[in-house]
């Protein structure tokens, strides 16, 4: 059998050794083994909340995804199946946007005047084009995701669970059609939800808008009421006034008109000169008709124009008296309803004020402010105009403001399986804990119906078919459509699905409603219409429901976590998932969160073949965004990151070359060299810090365990051990061979590239880490040995504060001196293996215990003392002298291209002190420096090459 040997390939970058990886992992199917491997394991289920196809991804995207690789990772080797299926969000206003912007379109209209079947086929075009560019990234963040048998919420199958989803919960009367106010938007011509709107920071931005102090004239009264409004759009739909009856009010005069308004108001209209002249209460008011500014539309002569006493009614800001338009305002229109006032609709379907409102007939609503407010001026009803800057809802596609309207939508009622959701709730593991019991509990309590149906095009359709008389037929399923139909169902998009007309059992026809769901409706029903539950695959659902692990940022608190929750409570009764991981934003380049819509990013492509992407995800597993908080991402952490990780990797290179040096091959050895026995159990802890943490979900203290290991292996243990390493020394590459090995098990779920290279290269086969055991946790031996890293610490500790007084004191490392005195240190008396370690790392002679003299440089903390004799003899510093010497010959030994531990004769000329040095230490010189023989020739006259700023000159080989 020929001999192996240890040797490592070297790669030119980071990225080139992750590059190397994915070609091994493609050609061994290492991921298909891994699900082969499992399969008959113990499930561990997680859906991956799937992103909108809009775009390439971003590292917010790239953020979640590394934390799906991760977890799914370790329960892989912990022996766990673990079904790894992408999924694509297609439908919505996204996907739809993107293609308005392709086509140019700006409005609804232009949609209509191109048609409906093309703009539908334009969609189809475009999510299926832009698919295709996430692969590269997934790949090369090295995640492994099914996505050639990826889910799509445009699939017919995964439509069609939609369908029957909704049916159920509509026959649970849990559904319903009516009025209520929602946001708008004008531009899309949409109803939005305000969680949509609020899961994000950045759709809401601070907007300079009018406000005007409007009076309206007291019926059979010459009295006006003041009131405050920033929309004077909506004063044509004024139809009642509010007063906080419990408030004190005040009738005033300017020596012309009397007015009444709030007396805490008063201050804020102190620039006019108003007298008071009678204190009321604001139930005086309550009652009160008054004259209406405009009458354009329908009234209710006996609700409408009338005070009302009004909950809402706040003293902070205008005058405390408020303008009530029904339709256009939560308050406004709760109010109305409970009064029985007429409700005017001035704006169409795109905010254009209605022919009925005839001096701004077809105005676009934000347009008229100017003139309305003119108008008003002209009649004597502006009492106060002026600007104010305040914080305004955006769409969250195209930030076009929007727009409190009472609308006619599809609703799922809340209050029904309130309760519910806020028990289940309880059941939840999340991470971190906080957001459990808070966001998301007050999300739960104080959530409104959900607004389900979409006035758009691009989307399931909602279920619902109505006849002329207003019978309805909800369809759950394409069997049920085809049966009352008698038509082929391929296709349920708008406009095929439009064009389907039901017989019903009574015999009436019955043509769809228009409306689309709500692209939330499909992310919540993701569990479910992954597998087209509940028409098939039944059991596989059941098997992988709920899930066990499911992350994403904040936001989703009021997104995909929020309609999960809601969904699987009223369609299961249950939480759909057990465990949830909530990261903070990622922060783009102009401070707001990082969003394909803004493209605030720079492609992280580069950033990946820069640094690599193990760089990325060390810094984004390790970061407090794993903990909730928002951070802004910097190039500074990852470049330190891919620095830590060349530290990793030079310490494996550096066992490959000295065991490849002395031919070393694995052992039995009982480790009875102190470091050997450190390392060695600083291994098992970090083995114990990453399956604890992974277990829990603690992604950022798992990862950031990573960090000080690799230092303590590089810069105390390899350092510490060099002459052994040199020397050959079995123990020690038994050592660092087991510790690598176990390492790169440990490292595997994080670290999955560089954890390959090390194990393949370890085990000198190209047989995946991947498919091995995560290594069994040993708590109780670490435990046992925690005496051990405690005094290793303490030592490390003192030898840092040694070499600090050796620098303040001006003391070169390599300069030997007398003795190190401890003071307070007890525990490491009696303990001369640790004395060694740090005498030999302070370069002193020796160490004593006791208080340190007064002439010696000395720190001081809590009582303990280390103190250095700095006298430096004759003897110590011609020792010194040789230790500077030798430096410099192994640079010369590099700089020749000369192997590490390569044996080669030397020649070599010196004068003065050099010379005399050269003599004194020849012995330890040919050892140290890997010399067969050192030769000192009288004279130069070989040609030898000079050694920088030294009397000396040299010549290797013969």
């Amino acid at each position: 059998m020929p001999e192996r040997k240890f040797v490592g390939k070297k790669f030119p970058s980071l990225f080139a050794m992750e590059e190397s990886v994915l070609d091994f992992w493609q050609r061994d199917k290492t991921y298909e083994k891994s699900l082969e491997q499992t399969k008959n394991g113990e499930v561990f289920s997680f859906y991956d909340g799937p992103p909108f196809i809009t775009g390439i991804p971003h590292y917010a995207t790239l953020l979640p995804s590394i934390a799906k690789d991760v977890v799914p990772r370790f329960q892989t080797m912990k022996g766990r199946f673990v079904r790894r299926t992408w999924g694509w969000d297609v439908h919505g206003l996204p996907a739809e946007n993107q293609v308005e912007k392709k086509l140019g379109l700006k409005s609804k209209k232009d949609i209509q005047t191109l048609g409906l079947d093309k703009f539908i086929k334009e969609c189809r075009q475009y999510v299926s084009e832009v698919s295709g560019a996430w692969r590269w990234y997934i790949d090369h963040i090295g995640r492994w995701a099914d996505i050639d048998n990826a889910y799509r919420t445009d699939n017919l199958n995964y439509m069609e669970s939609v369908m029957a989803m909704f049916k159920q919960l509509y026959e649970q009367e849990l559904i319903y059609r009516g009025r209520r106010v929602s946001l708008y938007c004008p531009r899309c011509a949409t109803p939005l939800s305000k969680f949509e709107i609020t899961m994000d920071d950045g759709n809401y931005k601070d907007v300079e808008d009018p406000a005007v102090t409007v009076s309206f004239r007291l019926l059979n009264d010459d009295v006006y009421l003041l009131a405050w409004t920033t929309t004077p759009w909506t004063l044509p739909a004024n139809l009642a006034l509010a007063v906080d009856e419990n408030a004190e009010y005040v009738k005033v005069s300017d020596g012309t008109k009397q007015y009444i308004l709030a007396h805490q108001a008063l201050e804020r209209y102190q620039d006019g000169s108003l007298e008071v002249i009678e204190y009321l209460k604001g139930n005086s008011l309550v009652g009160e008709s008054y004259e209406p500014l405009y009458t354009f539309l329908p009234i209710n002569a006996d609700k409408d124009y009338k005070v009302l006493p009004g909950t809402f009614v706040s003293m902070d800001e205008g005058t405390g008296i408020v303008h009530i338009a029904p339709g256009f305002g939560e308050d406004d229109t709760k109010l109305g309803e409970a009064n029985g006032l007429s409700m005017h609709e001035t704006l169409d379907a795109e905010s254009h004020f209605v022919t009925e409102v005839k001096p701004w007939a077809g105005m676009y609503y934000k347009k008229a402010n100017d003139p309305i407010t003119e108008d008003l001026r002209s009649r004597n009803h502006l009492f106060k105009e002026e600007r104010i800057t305040h914080s305004y809802p955006h769409c969250y596609r195209c930030q076009t403001p929007l727009i409190y309207k009472a609308q006619v939508s599809w609703y799922l009622r809340l209050d029904p399986i309130r309760d519910q959701l806020i028990a289940t709730n309880k059941d939840i593991n999340w991470v971190p804990k906080h957001f459990g019991p808070g966001r998301f509990l007050h999300n739960l309590e104080n959530a409104p119906d959900w607004s389900l149906s979409r006035t758009r095009y691009w989307g399931s359709p909602i279920p619902v078919w109505q006849t002329e008389d207003g019978e309805m037929f909800v369809a759950g399923s394409i069997a049920e459509l085809e049966k009352l139909s008698g038509q082929k169902i391929t296709d349920l998009h708008r406009p095929a699905i439009d064009n389907v007309v039901l017989t019903l059992p009574s015999g009436k026809k019955a043509t769809r409603v228009e409306e689309v769901l709500d692209c939330w409706f499909e992310s919540g029903a993701m569990p479910y219409a992954q597998d087209h539950y509940p028409f098939e695959n039944k059991q596989l659902f059941e098997r992988h429901f709920p899930a066990d692990f499911i992350i994403e940022y904040t936001g989703q608190l009021r997104g995909w976590f929020y309609y999960l929750h809601v969904l699987s409570n009223a369609f299961r009764k249950s939480v759909a998932f057990k465990n949830v991981v909530v990261t903070g934003v990622l922060m783009g380049n102009d401070g707001r969160k990082m969003s394909k819509s803004y493209g605030n990013y720079p492609d992280p492509k580069a950033t990946i073949e820069k640094y690599g992407a193990e760089a990325i995800r060390l810094y984004f597993m390790g970061s407090k965004i794993m903990s909730g908080e928002d951070v802004a991402i910097t190039e500074d952490e990852i470049r330190e990151q891919s620095r830590l990780l060349n530290v990793l990797h030079n310490s494996y290179h550096y066992f490959l070359t000295y065991a490849a040096l002395h031919s070393w091959e694995p052992t039995s050895l009982d480790k009875s060299n102190l470091l050997d026995r450190w390392i060695s159990t600083r291994a098992e802890q970090l083995v114990n810090d990453i399956s604890s943490n992974l277990s829990s979900l603690s992604l950022q203290a798992a990862t950031k365990a990573i960090r000080p290991f690799i230092e303590d292996l590089s810069t105390w243990y390899i350092r510490r051990n060099r002459d052994r390493f040199v020397a050959g020394d079995k123990a020690a590459l038994q050592t660092l061979y087991e510790v690598l090995h176990l390492l790169s098990r440990a490292i595997a779920p994080i670290l999955p590239f560089s954890a390959e290279v090390i194990f393949q290269g370890l085990e000198r086969a190209e047989q995946s880490v991947h498919l091995q055991s995560f290594p069994e946790p040993n708590v109780v031996g670490v435990e046992e040995n925690q005496d051990l890293l405690e005094k290793m610490e303490l030592v490390r500790s003192i030898c840092s504060n040694g070499n600090m007084l050796r620098s303040q004191a001006g003391v070169s490392l390599r300069q030997p001196l007398a003795a190190v005195r401890l003071f307070g240190y007890k525990e490491l008396e009696n303990e001369p293996e640790y004395q060694a370690i740090i005498t030999d790392e302070l370069n002193v002679k020796a160490i004593e215990f006791g208080p340190v003299k007064k002439s010696w440089v000395k720190l001081e903390d809590r009582g303990k003392e280390i103190g250095l004799d700095t006298t430096v003899t004759a003897e110590l510093a011609a020792e010194g002298r040789y230790r500077e010497l030798l430096r410099k010959l192994q640079d010369a030994r590099k700089k020749a291209g000369l192997n590490v531990g390569e044996r080669v004769s030397a020649k070599i000329f010196a004068e003065g002190n050099a010379l005399e040095i050269i003599k004194q230490f020849s012995t330890d010189l040919t050892k140290a420096a890997s010399l067969q023989n050192l030769e000192l020739l009288p004279d130069n006259s070989e040609g030898l090459t000079q050694l920088p700023d030294e009397d000396i000159w040299y010549k290797f080989g013969n």
